[in-house]
């Protein structure tokens, strides 16, 4: 059976798999996603080209298409504004603040803000926030000090730590050069 739209399938996709967090930096090997998704390449270079238009992807010129890399002033934005949404949905929710700063204990009160919150946009929000930080996260986690010094507002000292190590996070990333790293292939 022929697919209706290719082009369509292909979009969706590669949508999907950036919001459940591809790695920044990695190649988007045309051949690779056109084979999983049994299609042609046009209608994945089409994909492509259409989410670079958007500024989801890049496209390096000869290189090929990579998921966008996550300069330090990007990491640390985009924690400010996971830790505006985590307050105002804990104050919605009426949450009482984590008691303790470890990444787990965070990580989990985080969960309970998120499903007492009523306020749905702001939880969608805060959703996609988290999304775009999870794969910065996963590669962040050995570059985190644990000795940063605790404060009493336990949320602040998490966020502190994070904001210490994305210095170190935005280097890393920009190690993952496409000259330097295997191209594996991408199930998306």
């Amino acid at each position: 059976m022929r697919q209706r739209d290719p082009f369509g399938m292909a979009m969706a996709s590669l949508r999907t798999a950036l919001e459940e967090g591809l790695a920044p930096g990695q190649h988007l090997s045309v051949a690779d996603i056109a084979a999983s998704l049994k299609l042609s390449t046009s209608p994945v270079r089409e994909a492509l080209s259409r989410l670079c238009g958007e500024g989801l992807i890049e496209d390096r010129r000869g290189l090929g298409y990579f998921t966008r890399a996550a300069p330090f002033e990007d990491i640390i934005g985009l924690l400010d504004l996971e830790a505006a949404h985590v307050r105002l949905a804990a104050r919605d929710g009426l949450v009482p603040g984590p008691h303790d700063a470890a990444n787990a204990v965070v990580d989990l009160w985080i969960l309970e803000v998120v499903a007492r919150c009523e306020n749905q946009p702001l939880v969608e929000s805060l959703v996609r926030v988290r999304r775009r930080l999870g794969p910065l996260r996963r590669l962040g986690e050995a570059l985190l000090d644990e000795d940063t010094p605790q404060s009493d507002d336990r949320l602040d000292a998490y966020y502190t730590r994070w904001r210490v190590a994305a210095g170190r996070l935005a280097a890393h990333v920009r190690r993952l050069d496409p000259d330097l790293s295997e191209y594996t292939r991408n199930i998306v």
